[in-house]
C-alpha cells in the first residue's frame, strides 16, 4: 500500500516526467504516458500547470494567482493546494 503524501503551501512540486500537455483555449490537456490517461484544466488550472517546475512553491503560485486576478492569496492558497494534491495523487506531479 503506498503512503499518502499530502503537499503544503511550502512544497515546490514539478509536473512528472511521464506527462506531456498541450494547452488549448487555456485548457490545458494533460496526458500520463504511463497510465494512457488524461485530465483538463480549466484558465487556472492551466495556470497553477505552467509554474509547476520543481523550484516554485505553491504558496508563490497562490500569490502569483492572487495577483494575476487582483483577489487575495487567502482565496487562492486552498484551492491551488487542494488541485495540487489532486494531480499529485494522479500521479501527475512529483515531489
Amino acid at each position: 500500500m503506498m503512503e499518502k503524501i499530502t503537499l503544503t503551501l511550502a512544497d515546490s512540486p514539478a509536473r512528472a516526467p511521464h506527462t506531456t500537455y498541450e494547452v488549448v483555449d487555456d485548457q490545458a490537456v494533460i496526458i500520463n504516458l504511463n497510465a494512457g490517461t488524461y485530465v483538463t484544466l480549466n484558465e487556472t488550472g492551466s495556470f497553477l500547470w505552467d509554474r509547476l517546475d520543481g523550484e516554485t512553491s505553491l504558496a508563490d503560485i497562490a500569490q502569483a494567482l492572487a495577483d494575476d486576478y487582483a483577489i487575495s492569496p487567502e482565496i487562492t492558497r486552498p484551492d491551488v493546494l487542494a488541485l495540487a494534491q489532486a494531480l499529485l495523487q494522479e500521479g501527475l506531479i512529483a515531489t
